[in-house]
């Protein structure tokens, strides 16, 4: 409080409220109130200490062991709950409305306990807090080179199906009921029924959640999770190629590059030597063709022949396949397209082992996409379709040199090694080709 001896005034500041008032006091004795109604100015917070929570009340719940409150810096009612060491932790409920706010903090206070009692860490994640991790862990894997090709599908279905959908829930809650109200979800969503390869795609990335939160201890590792089902439509056999449309292939990559300038003219290059390469040996399209150096291949010598040979890493762990012999040529017109190894001789380049890209330009970027200008050239050539009105892609290939091989009567087990799948995976998909492999003796 202040006072003035000029009629009498004195200023008082209301501490329960940022107004002021003043009281005048003149010769006659009357008392005259003038409010300011100005807010104070307000010194900036110089630690978390001092900032103060926004003008609301406090909500106690389970005999004041919870507290919601809101903070002016958020719109979401914050919490806070005590421990059984009497101390307290502090969290964002995330949620606006305070009923949502309640069941929440509750929920997060019941998790709590229960797992101090276990001697888990309190803290349990939401889903969605779980899952950013898990994608984050395998972007650092991929980035590292040492994650899996089928990162990048469990990334996207954890990103685009499983957060949205579960994202809120705490995993352990999570219910049958639920699980199928999400897979209704999921197939309206998706627009079709999800064939057995796709659904199986979406247990994995549900599962490799799971196995998150149980090694970072945010989940207990006897916890039971729900399963995601894996009973879907028979994917089938990817379309291949006939002779003849290789060959048509092969003619219209011959000059389609000359119908471009820059990249587009040296992805279109790239093309005809990786389709050459996929249907010269059978390797998979992505991690193994993409991800094969020049380090990697080498010459190998058996009974007075040379071979070539490959080393290939993709899903089903790191093996050696032959190439066949045409594929010299191949491989020897990926040098002349690369400035740095031009000048040398195929054989020293292969007795150099250099660590270079076999796929990349002539400044040794990468290529960012084949699939989409591989999808192009089978429009423009009229083969985007095969059997059964299915679209072909990169993949084809390597059926094609499947099919290719066991119409040649390869030893099945000699080309499950070759093409690193297992004898039961080709008898599945290219059993119906029994009869014609033994048309001679059926004819």
């Amino acid at each position: 409080m202040t006072h003035s001896n000029k009629n009498s005034a004195f200023n008082f500041q209301n501490y329960y409220s940022t107004q002021k008032f003043t009281i005048f006091i003149n010769a006659n004795t009357h008392v005259k109130f003038v409010v300011d109604k100005t807010p104070a100015p307000r010194k900036p917070a110089q630690t978390l200490a001092e900032l103060d929570t926004a003008p609301t009340r406090l909500i106690h719940l389970r005999d004041g062991d919870v507290v919601l409150y809101r903070v002016s810096r958020s719109r979401s009612w914050q919490a806070r709950f005590r421990t059984y060491a009497n101390k307290w932790m502090r969290f964002s409920t995330g949620k606006r409305d305070v009923e949502d706010a309640k069941r929440y903090a509750c929920e997060a206070f019941d998790e709590a306990k229960y797992r101090e009692r276990l001697g888990f860490a309190l803290m349990v994640k939401r889903f969605d807090e779980i899952a950013k991790y898990c994608c984050e862990d395998m972007r650092r894997d991929l980035a590292a080179g040492v994650g899996k090709k089928v990162y990048t599908a469990y990334i996207a279905v954890i990103e685009t199906y499983l957060v949205p959908f579960f994202g809120q829930m705490f995993l352990t809650s999570i219910t049958h009921k639920q699980i199928a109200e999400f897979e209704e979800w999921r197939n309206a969503k998706l627009k079709r029924k999800p064939k057995t390869s796709t659904l199986l795609t979406f247990a994995s990335a549900f599962s490799r959640i799971c196995a998150t939160a149980v090694e970072q201890g945010w989940v207990s590792a006897t916890a039971k999770f729900p399963k995601l089902n894996v009973r879907g439509e028979s994917g089938g056999v990817r379309p291949a190629f006939t002779d003849k449309e290789v060959i048509q292939l092969r003619e219209h990559l011959a000059t389609w590059h000359t119908q471009a300038k820059g990249y587009t003219a040296e992805m279109r290059l790239l093309l005809r030597d990786l389709v050459d390469l996929l249907i010269q040996t059978g390797m998979r399209q992505g991690t193994e063709s993409m991800g094969l150096m020049w380090k990697h291949i080498e010459w190998h010598e058996e009974k007075g022949v040379r071979y070539l040979r490959m080393w290939v890493k993709g899903k089903t762990g790191e093996r050696w396949l032959i190439a066949k012999h045409e594929c010299v040529n191949t491989l020897k017109r990926l040098q002349a397209n690369q400035p740095d190894i031009a000048s040398l001789t195929f054989d020293e380049l292969i007795e150099r082992r250099l660590p270079l890209l076999v796929f990349r330009f002539a400044d040794n970027n990468e290529p960012f996409e084949m699939n989409k200008v591989f999808k192009r050239l089978l429009i423009e050539t009229d083969l985007l379709k095969g059997q059964a009105d299915k679209d072909r892609t990169l993949y084809s290939l390597r059926h094609t040199y499947a099919t290719n091989e066991l119409l040649s009567s390869t030893d099945i087990h000699t080309l499950a090694k070759q093409m690193g799948t297992s004898v039961l995976m080709l008898e599945r998909h290219y059993s119906k080709l029994t009869a014609t492999m033994a048309a001679e003796k059926l004819a």
